[in-house]
């Protein structure tokens, strides 16, 4: 059985954060589902509009992994949504993995209290909104239990092969990096 992530996206997503890890679960062989906050048309920070596959308040599946892109304000709007932090809850308490990048890490995950007693990274200067028991990287992508977190555009790439490690295993993952001519 096909494994499942679940992308939320929201206006002002960061744009390389959203299609690499599409790209690179689909090339993983993962089920991947974009699911629009509020539509399902949806305009990045840097004014690139896509389609999703569906609304997120139409879809009803259980996911392994969420998925949440940063940028700004798309990791705000994240952030305000309230059926957004109810999946969030529920798939990290059920043991599902939380995978979230750039400013989501800080405004979406950290006050939802999940990060608390473990270690997270961010984009450069998010880390403020951390609470003091979050353990703080300045790694490019920081696994702790089922929570996975990166820093921004940069780090999309070896954020989605940590998420397809999970998924799929190192092997698969490591052939999926090669075949795009990533190294690390």
């Amino acid at each position: 059985m096909s494994k499942k992530v679940l992308i939320i996206i929201a206006e002002g997503f960061e744009e390389i954060e959203v299609v690499s890890p599409i790209d690179v679960l689909r090339r993983a062989e993962v089920e991947v589902t974009t699911a629009g906050l509020g539509s399902n048309e949806i305009t990045g920070a840097h004014v690139m509009a896509v389609k999703t596959d569906t609304v997120l308040d139409c879809y009803d599946d259980v996911p392994d992994v969420i998925l949440l892109p940063g940028g700004m304000p798309g990791a705000e709007n994240l952030a305000a949504s309230a059926k957004v932090k109810d999946l969030i809850r529920s798939i990290s308490s059920n043991g599902g993995f939380v995978a979230a990048i750039c400013a989501s890490p800080a405004l979406v995950l950290s006050p939802l209290g999940i990060l608390e007693g473990k270690s997270a990274t961010c984009y450069p200067t998010m880390e403020t909104n951390f609470s003091p028991e979050v353990k703080f990287s300045k790694e490019r992508v920081v696994q702790d239990g089922n929570i996975i977190t990166s820093r921004g555009p940069g780090t999309a790439l070896e954020f989605a092969l940590k998420v397809a490690e999970n998924l799929v295993g190192k092997e698969k993952a490591d052939m999926v990096a090669e075949q795009m001519l990533f190294s690390s």
